[in-house]
């Protein structure tokens, strides 16, 4: 049976990303929109990890919102900051993204 608690945490990450990638867009919180988009992102983020980790275990579910949420904040930055990972930021992403697959594949948490 498919486990929707992966959904949840996938809507979690996907607004983590969100809320990070403009804060810098608020300017301290002076700029209204970007700030409420903030605060909705982040309001969202937790509510769906907190329905994700009713079904997924905790270590599991942080893990990899931690780990793919990094990675898709410096993807996003690339797009929309122009930023340029060196050679040793990549490696660690796909060892990050390595670890999120071998933690979901292999885990009997």
């Amino acid at each position: 049976m498919f486990n929707f608690g992966f959904l949840w945490l996938a809507l979690s990450i996907g607004s983590e990303i969100t809320g990070t990638s403009m804060i810098k867009k608020t300017h301290g919180f002076s700029r209204l929109w970007p700030s409420v988009l903030v605060i909705c992102a982040y309001s969202l983020c937790y509510f769906a990890l907190t329905r994700a980790m009713s079904t997924i275990p905790v270590g599991v579910a942080y893990s990899l919102w931690c780990g793919f949420g990094i990675v898709g904040v410096t993807l996003c930055s690339m797009l929309l900051y122009k930023q340029k990972p060196d050679f040793p930021a990549l490696f660690a992403m796909v060892l990050i993204i390595a670890g999120g697959i071998i933690m979901n594949t292999f885990s009997t948490m």
